[in-house]
């Protein structure tokens, strides 16, 4: 199952193709270094093709990138996928994390605090915005959880468990089809 969209805002220029059925390949290039590297974790672990091309306004900061590419993206799996759970416990080193989905119901919570303010290229307080808009664009409920560890091995314990929870939710969508 493939799909995609394109956003254009006065701020953003976003274009998302996800495959579903894909082998977890990405093509990432949002200008923010963090999100792009989170966004080819979550391709990896998920299993899922995916492209991101974004263009924004990074002078004044990441957040209207990291949001429109959430809306995005969150848009595309919306379309996608419409029934399942999964979830996923996840190390990175000295970090550990969690992340559960539930396709069809929109929602958000996260247990995750973070020492620094930013991470390549990212307000890390973004994050969270980031997984809030895209669970609610996906219309899914998402709890994250993250502790120990430093910001970087939060961030990818996060990412991989993200992906995985989503490609669990998906296949657990297809068993109810």
């Amino acid at each position: 199952m493939r799909a995609s969209l394109r956003r254009d805002t006065s701020e953003t220029e976003v274009e998302v193709i996800l495959d579903l059925e894909g082998s977890g390949s990405s093509e990432v290039d949002t200008g923010v270094p963090l999100l792009d590297e989170m966004l080819k974790i979550v391709a990896g672990a998920s299993r899922f093709d995916i492209v991101v091309r974004a263009k924004g306004d990074l002078p004044t900061g990441d957040h209207h990138t990291v949001e429109d590419v959430a809306i995005t993206l969150g848009s595309v799996i919306a379309k996608l996928a419409k029934v399942g759970m999964g979830s996923s416990v996840v190390p990175s080193g000295e970090a550990l994390a969690f992340a559960a989905v539930r396709l069809g119901a929109p929602g958000y919570r996260n247990d995750i605090t973070f020492s620094g303010a930013s991470l390549e290229g990212m307000q890390l307080e973004n994050l969270s915005h980031f997984m809030r808009t895209l669970a609610y664009n996906g219309r899914f409920t998402l709890h994250l959880g993250a502790s120990g560890g430093g910001d970087w091995q939060k961030v990818e314990a996060i990412s991989l468990s993200l992906g995985q929870a989503l490609r669990r939710a998906v296949r657990d969508g297809e068993k109810q089809n």
